[in-house]
């Protein structure tokens, strides 16, 4: 679902639309045995399960000999987990087993260990568990899966809705991992390396679909949620929002710590915070478009749960979408959403 509309995302960035070559769909194996991995260790924790497919019912089964691995148990027991986004470290290292750090490795996603214990204990796992075979094993499928998700985001339209919105080109490519077994949430990847230079890149998991009857028979099939995939993809295009007026933000974080419900928040997830509220704001305006007045207003109920300032950002942004010969793209909008959103301190 995240898949269907990121690619949607890169064919409408272009200004007209992206080619096939500039989307590129893939199941990176790192990626995927570092999922494998932070599956195993952690399943009997999850509040949502993977989502039920023949490729669910082959890992159980494969993976059920080695279930108690010591590297596994090791994870289990310490002090704090990673969040689900820990398998895109698996970009930063070697293509082969034993898995090396070739990146320098300056991300956040690791915080449960340092990289060199993590890296021995996985390995060890990789390497006594077969990983390498399983991946193998499932070569076609993961094929299968990556040109059935290319084709569904192609052909959505959802992203040409959020180009439009914006209005901003984005030149690169788009590189979408597909992530077929965890379904904890999808993620953008940012990587400061010439190897990914001019490349979007994100993390997108399969999420269940209530609307369909999915079952251990079932093929992996991602299908386009509209609401994940454009928030996705708008990600993109707000995050120069608060480098271009980080100082005046700063000196108003406070706004942006305290909730709907009046909790507050650590003072270091205002960035998050406050790119969240951008993001979903635009979100909400974007399905208003395309899919009317009830699907913009459900939005606005369900994260002026969270956001304190939800309805007042939403509302202050009906000033660009209806004055669009002003602001002929959201770049030009930033000067007066600095100004309202000094205003709400």
């Amino acid at each position: 679902m995240h898949k269907l509309l990121l690619i949607l995302l890169l064919l409408s960035v272009s200004g007209s639309s992206y080619g096939q070559k500039n989307v590129r769909v893939e199941i990176d194996p790192r990626i995927e045995a570092i999922t494998l991995f932070y599956t195993l260790a952690t399943i009997d924790t999850f509040d949502r399960k993977p989502t039920p497919s023949i490729y669910y019912k082959d890992f159980n089964t494969y993976f059920k000999p080695y279930k108690n691995h010591p590297s596994l148990t090791w994870y289990r027991n310490l002090a704090r987990w990673d969040a689900y986004d820990l398998s895109s470290i698996g970009l930063y290292l070697s293509d082969s087993y034993p898995f090396q750090v070739e990146i320098p490795y300056a991300g956040s996603q690791l915080q449960s260990a340092d990289m060199t214990t993590f890296l021995s204990k996985f390995n060890l796992f990789y390497k006594e568990a077969n990983v390498k075979d399983f991946i193998k094993s499932h070569k076609k499928e993961y094929a299968r899966i990556t040109d059935y998700t290319k084709n569904a985001i192609l052909k959505s339209g959802l992203l040409q809705e959020v180009e439009r919105f914006y209005n901003r080109p984005s030149d690169g490519e788009m590189l979408i991992y597909v992530d077929a077994l965890n379904n904890q949430g999808s993620n953008a990847i940012t990587i400061d390396h010439n190897k990914f230079a001019g490349k979007k890149m994100f993390k997108l998991a399969y999420l269940s679909d209530e609307t369909l009857e999915q079952t251990n028979e079932s093929p992996v099939t991602f299908m386009p949620l509209s609401n994940v995939l454009v928030h996705e993809v708008s990600h993109l295009f707000v995050s120069d929002f608060i480098p271009k007026y980080k100082e005046r933000l700063e000196a108003i974080k406070h706004v942006f710590l305290t909730t709907a419900k009046g909790k507050t928040l650590p003072e270091s997830e205002w960035q998050n915070e406050l790119d969240e509220l951008i993001v979903r704001v635009c979100v909400a305006k974007i399905l208003g478009i395309k899919y009317g007045a009830a699907a913009e207003a459900k939005e606005v109920e369900n994260q002026s749960k969270h956001f304190k300032d939800f309805k007042a950002v939403h509302a202050f942004f009906d000033n660009y979408t209806s004055n669009r010969t002003r602001y002929k793209n959201s770049t030009e909008f930033y000067p007066e959403l600095i100004l309202f959103l000094e205003t709400l301190a």
